[in-house]
């Protein structure tokens, strides 16, 4: 016997459950490995069958996605894409996106087959942060076959307001024959613009089997390039060095050269020059994991070698952190911040993530231009839209010495998924105004005029439980020749500085550090500096 049922949100609430995240209070970040998994249950001999496809609602096309069956208790016996699922890979208790309460899930690339015991069932599917998720409560009698239709339906389409997913910073292993694999994966969860990367474990040897895990083994850079529909995946790579830190490479043409095979990175060469060879390569360059204190992250930033500061992450800022990163953009560099998940050391692919805003639909190469102009969010689950003076982030806005007036800025947030409490409008690093709903909101918008009689960063920030966060890169101001500067957070930074001094073994990079020093002692006395601040004129 089969039974069809067909489940669409706007038409089926009635049999629809409400998907509410389980608010938490952060906890120390303490728990790194992952959990012990229950086993599935049998669903035993009168098993039926729930018979699942999964379809875009807008055009009735079959799209990848997640899924939940009884609460995670069952999977499909035919499993193709077991290896992801969280019971098999991610789902590390590390952070604070780990608060999440999170079923146990597989990934189906359009339908799924799963045997349940008979009675009433559960099935909820979920593909990023921008659709509805959908969970189904349905009845089966023994042996029975039920076909069920879910169509999942945008929220809100970020793409049509030229807004684009990305995340730098997946690890996952390309083999020239499993591309497609891949991108049922990364689609999934949304993700249009999905970075994949290998990573040097004890040594280097630029790309070969010895000392690389996740390999790359279809070349790195725009050759590449793979997509399904809008998904696009491209390889690069992950360069770790345990003392001086982590730096994520996006679209080099080849591996890094750094100063050939070794067996231990320690030894050198400074990230600096790894930078400067990816450069070389045309690929991207950001400071991996928020950089790391006492290695080679403030070094890097203030000689301004990185294209992005990869900062929110685990559900966190990590490392630097938030005060960190104000700390440059107070004495005047322009640095854009990402969010990427760090797949599989986290909880869930994709559960950060970086939105891009483009005229038209991003290349791969485009998308990460855009990242490295700062004309972005990153988010763990809210869409936050900023505008001063109806420009997004990155832009630049330049008046006259001796401006004396109000600018408009305007502050929009979409999280249907994840209700935030907290919205911030950010100047030069404190809130200048906040709003607060113990409750959370979904939707939420603010329409603030900001005295602005200097040079000034406005960004803006909203978050609530569990690790839901978003901030946008900022809007920068100039007025006359002058950049915003904060002699306290040059100061931060010199701090820094004599740490990393202090650990790194490294006599060519320790001179360097003091020589930065004393740029920043001359930044505070006089304001003049050769560091490589950008320009204040077009």
């Amino acid at each position: 016997m089969t039974t069809r049922l067909f489940f669409h949100l706007a038409i089926a609430a009635g049999l629809m459950l409400p998907v509410r995240p389980t608010l938490a209070h952060e906890l120390p970040h303490s728990f790194e490995d992952r959990p012990k998994a229950p086993p599935t249950v049998d669903p035993g001999p009168d098993a039926a069958v729930l018979r699942i496809r999964i379809v875009d609602a807008s055009s009735g096309q079959p799209v990848s996605a997640t899924v939940s069956v009884n609460r995670g208790a069952q999977e499909p016996d035919d499993h193709p894409l077991v290896d992801f699922s969280l019971r098999n890979s991610a789902n590390r208790h590390k952070g604070a996106i780990r608060l999440r309460e999170i079923p146990y899930y597989f990934y189906a690339d359009g339908r799924c087959d799963v045997r349940v015991p008979p009675g009433p069932a559960t099935v909820e599917v979920r593909k990023g942060y921008e659709y509805r998720p959908v969970e189904v409560t349905l009845a089966a009698a023994r042996r029975e076959t039920v076909e069920v239709e879910v169509r999942l339906e945008r929220a809100i389409d970020m793409a049509a307001l030229g807004w684009y997913s990305g995340d730098t910073h997946i690890h996952m292993e390309r083999t020239g024959r499993n591309d497609d694999t891949l991108l049922a994966v990364t689609s999934a969860k949304d993700v249009r613009y999905a970075y994949l990367l290998s990573m040097n474990t004890a040594g280097y040897d630029q790309g070969g089997a010895k000392y690389e895990s996740f390999r790359q083994q279809t070349g790195l850079g725009d050759r590449s390039v793979a997509r399904r529909g809008p998904y696009h995946i491209t390889s690069g790579q992950e360069y770790r060095v345990g003392r001086l830190g982590h730096v994520t490479l996006a679209l080099p043409d080849e591996y890094v050269p750094a100063s050939g095979p070794t067996a231990n990175v320690n030894q050198g060469p400074s990230l600096a020059i790894i930078a400067d060879q990816t450069h070389a390569l045309r690929g991207f360059i950001g400071l991996a994991h928020g950089g790391y204190f006492n290695q080679e992250a403030d070094r890097l930033l203030l000689d301004g070698k990185m294209d992005f500061l990869e900062l929110l992450q685990f559900g966190e800022y990590r490392s630097l952190g938030l005060a960190g990163w104000y700390d440059f953009l107070n004495i005047g560099y322009r640095l854009p911040m990402a969010g990427a998940s760090d797949f599989p050391p986290t909880r869930e692919l994709s559960s950060e993530m970086t939105y891009a805003w483009s005229e038209s639909v991003p290349t791969p190469r485009s998308f990460a231009e855009a990242l490295a102009a700062g004309r972005s969010f990153a988010t763990s689950g809210p869409m936050l839209f900023l505008t001063v003076e109806g420009q997004k982030p990155g832009a630049i806005l330049r008046y006259p010495e001796k401006f004396d007036s109000k600018l408009g800025v305007d502050l929009r947030v979409h999280s249907p998924q994840y209700p935030v409490r907290y919205l911030e409008l950010i100047v030069n690093g404190t809130v200048v105004e906040r709003r607060f709903d113990p409750n959370g909101r979904s939707e939420w918008s603010l329409r603030h005029l900001l005295p602005l009689r200097a040079s000034s960063w406005i960004a803006a920030r909203t978050h609530g439980d569990a690790g839901t966060d978003a901030h946008t890169n900022p809007v920068y101001v100039y007025v006359g020749q002058t950049r915003s500067f904060n002699a306290a957070s040059a100061r931060q930074i010199m701090a820094r500085l004599d740490g990393s001094m202090a650990a790194i073994p490294n006599p060519e990079i320790v001179a360097r550090l003091g020589a930065l020093k004393e740029e920043l002692n001359a930044l505070i006395r006089d304001r003049r500096s050769a560091l490589p601040l950008p320009p204040i004129g077009p």
